[in-house]
């Protein structure tokens, strides 16, 4: 119970900062649309995939790999702090060549995508920063390994979109548009590594001199390597209908696609809260061969992101257009695409578990043929739907996607390890979403007639409060009640 309530206090504060920093990217897309309109919107997004897809490249896995070996040895402080030191080198070694690759090449990237001068510069601006986005991923993994997910989650989630929505507001006003765009993320990336290196030597003792002086660890790289490819192919898969829509279409589809993928990304908060804590403790507990424990804590997590996650994709499926038309009237013409979008991400949540279950028990390599396989379906997919169906066919070749992925991965972690998530007390919160759906259907016509401002909040308020009053009355399981009351204890008897 003690590892459960850790687990449920960390990743509450994961979760909740997570939300945080999705609504701060929120509103800087909405800033961006509202300020500069749907083409510099889609060139940020545009920009964004590069530069996310190319950092898998230069961190090369090791912020997974950092996590793992800081686990398996545990009690050795020194070793541990070699790990770090030595992921931390590495890593920036690698951005090197990386960014030279970015500048040199950034006009073919922005033709291929269908941009002109302004995707260029954007691509060469955001490519500079790209050393301190390594360090601060690499970073805030090494304290992850810690237990100590805050630092990260602080850096990552609330003080990088914070920064970087303040300095778009204040260089447009002072410089204009375009400078906002450029220098925004770059100047905001450079301000956050900073914070986190702090919080690095702090917690860990790893200083300048020893990242300076540490060598290469094999067994870190040797696990890395596959891990990367394994990352780098599920980030292209990420960002690869922002990007094929971009090849099929221009700029301002992908703008006007951007804030329903981003709404809809809301529901990928859960599973990263969880995944995020979760990771080192099935690391570590598969280490110490603890199967029968590790299978109870898997199906306890499962539930849990599950029962987050619906009351999200229920309000998005029943009011999408009210969320789209905080953008502008031009943005609701993707409300189908939210729909979809909405169903595509909660079935990403409820298996994205199975792929943390399998990186962190050392099937590394299950998980680089998943990634490479999932790529080859996306690109097929997108090839078909997209170029006869725009963004809604991108909708729903990431829904098709996910499907299969999550049907895949429970067949392999069944026949690997033994463990699967389901059983009926995953009724509970599918009943709960369903019935929360349907009221939510059923006061719409009401709440369209209200302002758009009335109508987003009284329609999450009405679904989240019945949703939480129906697993009320259903009666939680008792590893969940007992973590809930330990960590709420006002709503004790």
């Amino acid at each position: 119970m003690k590892r459960q309530v850790t687990i449920a206090k960390e990743a509450g504060f994961s979760f909740g900062g997570l939300v945080v920093g999705q609504g701060l990217r929120f509103l800087f897309n909405l800033a961006v649309a509202s300020l500069l309109g749907a083409e510099y919107l889609g060139v940020f997004a545009l920009s964004l995939a590069v530069m996310q897809i190319v950092e898998i490249v230069a961190v090369s896995g090791l912020d997974m790999g950092v996590l793992r070996y800081v686990n398996l040895s545990e009690g050795f402080a020194e070793k541990q702090r070699g790990y770090i030191a030595s992921a931390l080198k590495t890593s920036l070694l690698y951005s090197l060549p990386v960014t030279l690759f970015l500048v040199v090449f950034s006009g073919f990237l922005a033709d291929l995508l269908n941009g002109d001068n302004l995707l260029r510069l954007a691509l060469v601006c955001y490519s500079l920063s790209l050393p301190f986005s390594v360090l601060l991923a690499v970073a805030g993994h090494s304290i992850q390994a810690y237990r100590k997910l805050r630092p990260k989650i602080m850096a990552v989630q609330v003080i990088f979109p914070v920064l970087v929505l303040l300095f778009l507001l204040l260089v447009n006003a002072l410089v204009g548009g375009t400078a906002a765009l450029l220098f925004s993320p770059p100047a905001a990336g450079f301000v956050t590594f900073i914070w986190i290196w702090n919080r690095l030597k702090a917690i860990t003792g790893v200083s300048a001199k020893d990242v300076l002086r540490a060598g290469h660890e094999r067994a870190i790289l040797k696990y890395a390597r596959p891990m990367m490819f394994a990352a780098f192919l599920s980030m292209v898969s990420h960002w690869l209908d922002i990007l094929m829509l971009g090849w099929y279409t221009d700029a301002e589809t992908v703008g006007l696609y951007q804030p329903a993928i981003r709404t809809a990304g809301l529901m990928r908060s859960v599973l990263i809260a969880f995944s995020g804590i979760a990771a080192p403790i099935f690391a570590g507990m598969h280490g110490r061969g603890e199967i029968k424990e590790l299978q109870k804590m898997f199906r306890v997590l499962s539930r849990w992101v599950m029962m987050v996650a619906i009351p999200f994709a229920v309000y998005l499926l029943v009011m999408p257009a009210a969320v789209l038309e905080l953008f502008g009237k031009e943005f609701t013409v993707a409300t189908p695409v939210l729909t979809v979008l909405a169903a595509a991400l909660l079935v990403q949540s409820v298996f994205g578990l199975y792929d943390t279950m399998l990186q962190m028990t050392g099937y590394s390599r299950v998980c680089l043929i998943n990634g490479a396989a999932g790529l080859a379906l996306h690109v097929l997919l997108n090839m078909l739907f997209i170029s006869h169906y725009g963004m809604i066919g991108a909708a729903w070749a990431l829904l098709a996607l996910y499907l299969l992925l999550g049907a895949a991965r429970t067949a392999e972690l069944k026949a690997l390890l033994g463990i699967h998530a389901f059983s009926r007390t995953l009724l509970k919160p599918l009943t709960a979403g369903l019935l929360s759906a349907g009221a939510l259907a059923a006061v719409k016509p009401f709440l369209d007639d209200q302002h758009v401002a009335v109508s987003l909040v009284g329609g999450m308020l009405f679904v989240f409060a019945l949703y939480l009053l129906l697993i009320r009355l259903m009666k939680l399981e008792q590893e969940e009640l007992g973590v809930i009351l330990e960590l709420f204890s006002f709503v004790k008897k």
